[in-house]
């Protein structure tokens, strides 16, 4: 029953509804509201606590944690790298280091734009999208879980919409499209994993999204990896 009231108010925290810096309802609060007992509520509390979402004080209130994101913004030397090798950036990376990447296509497909991702893009919120899911291993143990959204102008009828991975990845059959990267903007946040991925990537974790431009902002890529 936590787990279920802790997806709720994280959904709340991600969506904006509960702002950073904001104060949650009280103990005695939660539980009127849900009908729940004070130790669901607590465990409810530790579970985004440590998520790193929310922030309690001693004998004060619980609040939604205020975090600013780091940004990096990155430059077309980034991707010469891949384009000279052929691959897509994460299996380049990958291999310098000397260990093997692979990957799991999840999922293919139009849908809407999330919130951020339309934000960043520059589109209306809810515009329809094409979205690549994959899931990114280095030596068979999973390291990102990532979501690539492309405008349906740039991605529909494209190889975009192959089911499959891509062999040279979407950055390179994006400028095989016409398209010529000029640079990017990361933005990253660390944050304790869910508890359904604890088990695969340990303690923690940390959410990127990248936005990559060209003549114009796109593609938005949300990507959840190990953070060691």
């Amino acid at each position: 029953m936590y787990l279920q009231l802790a997806d709720e108010l994280r959904a709340e925290i991600r969506s904006g509804k509960r702002p950073p810096g904001s104060q949650l309802p009280t103990e005695s609060e939660f539980y009127q509201q849900h009908d729940v007992s004070r130790t669901t509520v607590k465990a409810e509390l530790r579970q985004l606590v440590n998520e790193g979402l929310v922030v309690t004080r001693k004998g004060y209130r619980s609040y939604v944690r205020e975090r600013p994101p780091v940004r990096r913004v990155t430059s077309n030397r980034r991707h010469a790298a891949h384009r000279e090798s052929g691959k897509p950036i994460f299996d380049t990376e990958v291999e310098t280091q000397g260990q093997r990447p692979s990957r799991r296509m999840l999922e293919v497909g139009e849908t809407r734009a999330p919130a951020h991702i339309a934000e960043w893009s520059e589109l209306p919120e809810g515009s329809p999208v094409i979205v690549r899911r994959r899931l990114q291993l280095i030596n068979d143990v999973p390291a990102v879980l990532s979501a690539s959204y492309f405008p349906l102008w740039l991605a529909k009828g494209t190889t975009l919409e192959d089911s499959r991975a891509l062999p040279e990845g979407p950055d390179t059959a994006i400028e095989n499209l016409g398209h010529r990267f000029a640079h990017g903007i990361e933005v990253f946040h660390a944050r304790m994993p869910h508890q359904r991925l604890r088990a695969s990537w340990g303690s923690n974790s940390f959410r990127r999204v990248r936005l990559g431009r060209r003549s114009r902002p796109f593609p938005g890529v949300t990507a959840l990896g190990a953070g060691g």
